[in-house]
C-alpha cells in the first residue's frame, strides 16, 4: 500500500500539540494600523533608554522611563514607550509609583503625537494617586498586589486616581495573584476583546526565584508564559508548561559596554518572543504591556548591584522573591566604627 505525502502531513498536523490561549472574539478595540503592526512579527527587541541625569546622580534625580521597541527580524524601530507620572510620586515612591506608559507609533525615527495605547500602573503616590499604599509588601490582599491595565488610545487624568474604577477602552491587564505566586513571581495576563465584555485570563507568566543584583551580569532572566483558562487557580498555574506560549527575557550584557550600562544605570534590554500562531494582536499588546510592568516591578532598583548605605559598602549578589517581596542577598562591609 502506498502512503501519500499529503496523508502523512494531515496525520502529523492532527497529533501535533497546539498551544492556544483562552478563546476571544476576533474583534478588537485596537485600530487597524496597530493590529497590522503587531501581526507582522512574533519577535520584539526592547531597549530602555539611558536617563543621564538619573545615572550621574545615582538615582537622586528620577527621570521618566523611555523604551524603544524594535522588530527583531528587521531591526526597525516600530514603537516608542514614554512614561508619564507625577514628579513627587516618581521621586519619593519609585519604582512602586503610579504611572502611565504611553505607546506611540513611529514615523521616520520619531514617535507620533498621540499614543495608540496606554498602560496605567496602580502604585504609590503622594496624594490621591496612591492607589496601592502597601505595594511591594507581602502580597496578602489587593492593596499589596501589583496591577496594571492597558487601554486603547490616550488616557486623561492622573495615574492611580481611579482606584479600581473602570476607564473606557480597556484592552486588558496584568495582575499579580494573592501571595504573588509564592517563591516564584506569577502574573496573570488578561484580555478584553469587546467594550461590553469582561476581561478574561488568557495567559500566565512566571519568573525565577532569584534575579537582579550582580547575577544580571552573567544570567538572562526569563519569564515564561503559558496559555491559561479564565478562572485558573494559582496551584493550576504552577503546573503549566511555562515558555510554550511566549517568553519575556531580560538579556544579560553581551560586552563590556553593556556591562557598565547594567551596573551603573537601570537601563535594560529585553526580548519578547511569541511561540504560537494562535494569538491575537490584542493579546500581543497585553504581553508587551506586561513586559513594561515587569520592568518596573523587578528591575528599576537604583544601585542594585553595589553601593553605599548607612556608611557601609555593599555588594548585592542577587534578589530573591518571597510572596510579593523582593529580598536582596547582600554582602555588607562595615567600617571599624560601626
Amino acid at each position: 500500500m502506498t502512503v501519500k505525502e499529503d496523508d502523512v502531513k494531515d496525520v502529523m498536523e492532527a497529533i501535533a500539540p497546539v498551544v492556544v490561549a483562552e478563546e476571544v472574539s476576533s474583534e478588537s478595540i485596537l485600530d487597524q494600523r496597530t493590529i497590522d503592526l503587531l501581526n507582522s512579527t512574533d519577535s520584539f527587541f526592547v531597549q530602555q533608554q539611558i536617563r543621564w541625569a538619573e545615572a550621574v546622580t545615582g538615582g537622586c534625580i528620577e527621570q521618566k522611563n523611555r523604551y524603544h521597541i524594535y522588530d527583531k527580524n528587521t531591526n526597525a524601530k516600530i514603537i516608542v514607550v514614554k512614561e508619564e507620572s507625577e514628579d513627587c510620586a516618581r521621586c519619593c515612591c519609585k519604582p512602586d509609583h503610579s504611572l502611565f506608559a504611553e505607546f506611540y507609533h513611529v514615523e521616520g525615527d520619531e514617535p507620533v503625537s498621540q499614543p495608540f495605547m496606554t498602560m496605567e500602573r496602580d502604585g504609590c503616590g503622594c496624594g490621591d494617586d496612591c492607589a496601592k499604599p502597601c505595594i511591594g509588601c507581602f502580597a496578602c490582599n489587593e492593596s499589596c498586589t501589583q496591577e496594571a491595565k492597558l487601554y486603547a488610545g490616550p488616557v486623561s487624568g492622573k495615574p492611580g486616581t481611579m482606584k479600581g474604577e473602570e476607564r473606557k477602552n480597556l484592552l486588558g491587564s496584568s495582575v499579580q495573584p494573592i501571595t504573588g505566586g509564592g517563591f516564584k513571581p506569577v502574573m496573570q495576563v488578561m484580555d478584553r476583546a469587546q467594550e461590553d465584555s469582561a476581561s478574561k485570563t488568557f495567559a500566565a507568566a512566571r519568573g525565577p526565584t532569584c534575579f537582579g543584583g550582580c547575577s544580571e551580569l552573567c544570567c538572562d532572566t526569563t519569564f515564561g508564559l503559558s496559555a491559561a483558562k479564565d478562572g485558573v487557580t494559582l496551584s493550576e498555574i504552577h503546573e503549566l508548561a511555562f515558555g510554550d506560549f511566549a517568553t519575556i527575557k531580560k538579556l544579560k550584557p553581551s560586552g563590556f559596554g553593556q556591562a557598565m550600562r547594567e551596573a551603573f544605570t537601570d537601563s535594560d534590554l529585553y526580548e519578547v518572543t511569541f511561540l504560537t500562531k494562535a494569538i491575537t494582536a490584542q493579546q500581543k499588546a497585553n504581553v508587551l504591556s506586561t513586559m513594561i510592568h515587569l520592568d518596573y516591578m523587578f528591575f528599576e532598583l537604583d544601585s542594585d548591584m553595589c553601593g553605599v548605605k548607612d556608611g557601609a559598602f555593599y555588594i548585592n549578589f542577587t534578589n530573591c522573591f518571597c510572596y510579593g517581596v523582593v529580598c536582596p542577598c547582600k554582602l555588607v562591609f562595615k567600617n571599624n566604627n560601626s
